[in-house]
Parts: C-alpha cells; structure tokens; sequence
C-alpha cells in the first residue's frame, strides 16, 4: 500500500475531476447577474484597470468579500476567450486540490494510510464539493483554503512542521478573502493556540500574523482608502440592525443552525435524503465525541474533538447574520469527509468487507445525486432557478434564428429588477462571436449599469424579443408592468420556453 499511496491518491485526484467536469461540455452550470458582473470587472482587469475592490456583501453596506478571485479566474476568462466554462473548468481544478488537502489532514490526525484515503474518496465523490466546484462565486475557493487552514493549525499545535504557522495565516486569511463570513474561524483557531499556547513559542504567532497579514493585504489595503467603510459594515452586524438577523429569536437560531448542519452533513454522507443524511452525520459526531470523552486521556488533541471545532464552529456566526448567508458553511464539506472517513476506519476497520459496502453506499448515493442534480447547474444555491448557461446560450440562439440575420432589438424583465447586465454579456460574448453582430436595447435606461454597451434601435428595426427570466422573488407588479409596457408598443408573435425562461417573439407597432 505504501508503495502505490501516491498513485492511488493522484488517481483519485483524477477520479475528482472527472466527476467535476462531467458536465461543463453541455454548459450545465448556473450562470447569473452575480456572475455576470464579475466577468465584466474580470474585463476591466484584463484591460488593465486593476481593482483591489471585492464582490460587495449582499445586505451588509460597507462590506466587500476580497478580491482574490476575480484574479484567480482572469486567466481562464483570458485564455476561454470570455467563457464562464472556462472558469468553472479552472475552478474544479482548485477545488479537486481538496483531495489532496484532505487526505494530509486525515494522516496528520491518524498517521494511517487507509483512513487517509477513505476520506479522501468521500470528498472526491461529494456531491456539495462537486456543486461548489463548478459555483462561479467568490466562495468556491474557500473549499480549498479553509480545510488548509486546520491542517495548518493541526501540525502548528502538535509542533510537526516549521511551516504550520505560516499554513495557518494563508488559509484563514485566504478563506476570508474568499467568503467575509468565514471569519467565524478565528473561534477555533484562538481556542487551540490558547489550549496549547505553552507550546507555541512569540516566533511563531508573529509568522502567523505576517502570513495572515499578507494574505488578507487587499482587504487592509481597501478599508484604509475608503475610510473603514469595512468596519461600519461590521459594527451594522454585531449591533443588531441587519433586519433579518433581529428578527431571529433564540429558538430560531438552534433551528436554522442544525437545519443548515444537517443539510451540510448530508450532502457529504447521505445527499438523496437531507434527513436521513443529517441525523447520521450528527449521529456519526456526537457517537464519537462520546466515545472520545470515556476513554479521556491528555497530550495531543483529539480527532473528534478538533474536527468538531472545525465542523459545527459557524454557530457563533448565526446571531450576526449568519441564519441568512448561503455560503456560511463552504468548506465544511472536507471536515465531514475527514471526520467520516476516520469514524469508518476505527470502527469497521476490522471488518473490510462491510466497511467496504459502507464506503461503496457513501459513493454511490453521492454519484447517483450529482447525476441527477448536476446537469441542473448549481442546485443547492438560492441562485435563480433555471438560470443555466445552456438554456440561456439556447434562448439567445432562438433569436438570432428567428431574425435570420436581420437586427433586432431587447429587452428583458429580470433580477435585479431591470438589470441587463447578465444578457449583456451573454450577447457580447456568445451572440456577437458566433452571429457577428449585437441586437440593439429596447428597455429601460441602463446608464450606470455593467455591460450599457446595447445601442439604441433604429425606427425600422421592427423584430422585437422580451426575454423573462424565471420570476421568482420579482413582485408581481413589476411583472404585470413589464409586459404591459410590452403589449403597448408590440404586439406578440410567438412565445418559447426554455426551462422557467421565456422568450416573447415580438413585432414593433406601426
């Protein structure tokens, strides 16, 4: 086993890949204003004006997310020629780096092989890291970077690498970089330095604040140009404006934590069945913490109890907002992966072949979900429904057919209300490059807007489409107004469905 470790580990890598990849050639991933809006400032980077400004924290005024990723994914955008698949391509690469990650941070905590690669199997084949491999968001990244952050305060506390302290600092202030709310790490980081701290010399606490330092540089950098603004956004949190997290009460807050818990757990152990999945996953931690607390012992810490820390931390985060961020949990995924695959190994390690009936029931419940939810985009994310790169790629080419190589003009009802940023680009980049030319905009004022670069109708131009996305969260007077305003100036030809999107063929009145 020893002999072929590196072999088995790299196939699984490969192994990872394949299944993040499977469906990027059908453009199966979701595909909308959020994502829209950073390929236009990844744009503006590769154009050379460079930001240091983050994607803004939805709800929060004052605070931005870093701005790693938009240069992390500029080159597939550079070399894909503008194409978000490019990106998702790049994006899965780095996720699949979690394999790796994963199985150093089992071994750091066993020192065995087969438990090692248990766990990393069960994150190859997760269906939550396969979902957030192919999320175009600044929060896919911290699926590498926050399991790298534990691996580097593991070896840091139990003094087994030089460069523990300086692991440590990347990956929590790369996690931060990527997603603002995983901040809720520095709890467990500070409760193990404290445990250990007589074994943690000054020297090392100032190559972990140098390499913290370094890595969230961008977002010093930001709070000191505009003013703090940063720490206004916070000082919002923890004094209780955020409408949403006032209205929670204390029950709220249990109910929403081991609501998001299990629904995590059980995309990792269990995905066809979010109960079943998550009363085995908190089953599978509270069986082995009480396992762990009868047979007590000191001297390094324990698997259970620092995979815990790293698990179920994000519950300090819950009364500051934490119940309504979607992301609040990324990264978890490669905890439970380890946390499983070590619980399967102590105790039906003996018995091989049901551990092995275990594993192929782990794998299998996993596989059959991404096959089932995968073509689908990103379905577990309060994205807009139906908003998929190949229906949207789809929609557009129906207009184009339907012009039969004529102008036409746009307009479309979306969200954000009356945003035309997402088929902005999608024009630009895929309707422009295979048709050769841009229809015109028809719709309300987009100055001020991302991608105002549709020019205005000429009075003969009469071929006319109204594009909907899905309508789900947009108020229904809003709607009605939409296509009223269409019904007064032309009249309808054809409609066409593309999914919950809907294209309106449409002529212009006399």
């Amino acid at each position: 086993m020893k002999k072929y470790f590196k072999l088995i580990l790299f196939s699984i890598f490969i192994l990872a890949l394949v299944i993040r990849w499977w469906y990027l050639p059908a453009n199966a991933i979701s595909f909308a204003y959020d994502q829209a809006r950073d390929a236009y400032v990844v744009g503006e980077i590769l154009s050379g004006d460079l930001k240091i400004l983050g994607p803004s924290v939805s709800g929060i005024p004052g605070l931005y997310h870093g701005v790693l990723y938009y240069y992390v994914i500029a080159p597939a955008y550079l070399l894909g020629h503008g194409s978000p698949v490019a990106v998702a391509y790049w994006l899965s690469f780095l996720g699949s780096l979690g394999v790796f990650v994963v199985y150093l941070l089992s071994y750091a905590l066993t020192k065995k092989i087969w438990p090692s690669v248990i766990s990393a199997l069960i994150f190859a084949f997760s269906f939550e890291a396969s979902q957030y491999a192919n999320l175009l968001t600044n929060a896919s990244l911290a699926v590498l970077f926050v399991p790298t952050l534990y691996l580097g305060l593991y070896l840091w506390i139990t003094k087994k690498s030089k460069w523990a302290p300086v692991i440590t600092g990347l990956g929590l202030g790369l996690s931060l970089q990527s997603e603002i709310a995983m901040a809720y790490h520095f709890i467990p980081v500070a409760f193990w330095l404290y445990l250990y701290r007589k074994k943690i010399s000054w020297t090392e606490v100032g190559k972990f604040l140098a390499s913290f330092l370094l890595a969230t540089s961008s977002m010093i950098l930001v709070e000191i140009k505009f003013g703090f603004k940063g720490l206004s956004g916070l000082a919002y949190l923890f004094s209780g404006q955020d409408a949403i997290a006032q209205a929670r009460e204390l029950g709220d807050i249990f109910i929403i934590y081991l609501n998001q818990l299990g629904r995590t757990l059980s995309y990792t152990i269990f995905p066809l069945s979010v109960v079943l999945g998550g009363l085995l996953g908190t089953g599978t931690i509270l069986y082995s913490l009480a396992q762990r607390a009868k047979n007590n012992d000191s001297g390094s810490p324990s698997w259970q109890a620092f995979l815990a820390t790293y698990i179920l931390a994000h519950l300090v985060a819950l009364p500051f907002g934490g119940t309504n961020m979607k992301h609040i949990m990324v990264g978890a995924a490669a905890g439970i992966s380890v946390f499983t695959g070590i619980f399967l190994w102590n105790n039906f390690g003996r018995r091989k072949f049901l551990l092995a009936l275990i594993v192929i029931g782990i794998l299998s419940a996993n596989l059959f979900k991404i096959a089932r939810e995968n073509v689908n985009g990103q379905t577990i994310f309060p994205l807009q429904i139906d908003l998929v790169l190949s229906k949207e790629l789809s929609a557009i080419d129906y207009t184009y057919q339907k012009a039969n190589g004529k102008e036409f003009s746009i307009n479309s009802l979306t969200s954000p209300l009356f945003v035309n940023t997402l088929w902005s680009y999608l024009y630009n980049w895929y309707g422009n490059q295979k048709y050769g030319y841009l229809p015109s905009w028809r719709g309300k004022d987009q100055i001020g807007s991302l991608g105002n670069n549709l020019s205005s109708p000429d009075k003969g131009v009469k071929t006319h489409f109204f594009i909907v996305e899905p309508t789900y969260g947009i108020p229904e007077l809003y709607v009605g107004y939409a296509f009223g305003e269409e019904d007064s100036r032309s009249s309808l030809v054809e409609d066409k469905s593309f999914g919950d999107i809907i294209v309106q063929e449409r002529k212009i009145n006399d």
